[in-house]
């Protein structure tokens, strides 16, 4: 009767036990994710500043279009507007 409780409670430790360390891996991949897009975007920050401080410095708009468009900014040749209130049923 004695080691019959002992080994449900070595069971049950053994499952807290598991299930702890399974948590504990989740957290680390979370936090790895977490870090990972700090880092992005610092480096995105970064870079804002640089460009920023290049608009600044340069002073001329050819420079900062040729820019935008080596980083895959584009002015769009077409902008369509929608007008949302006749997009809803109507009595």
């Amino acid at each position: 009767m004695f080691t019959q409780k002992i080994n449900y409670i070595w069971a049950i430790n053994l499952i807290l036990f598991v299930t702890v360390v399974f948590l504990g891996i989740e957290q680390a991949g979370k936090g790895a994710l977490i870090s990972n897009l700090e880092n992005k975007i610092e480096l995105l920050i970064t870079e804002k500043r640089d460009l920023s401080e290049g608009i600044f410095d340069s002073g001329s708009d050819t420079i900062i279009i040729k820019q935008s468009e080596e980083l895959g900014f584009a002015k769009p040749a077409n902008v369509y507007y929608l007008k949302t209130e006749e997009v809803f049923a109507q009595r």
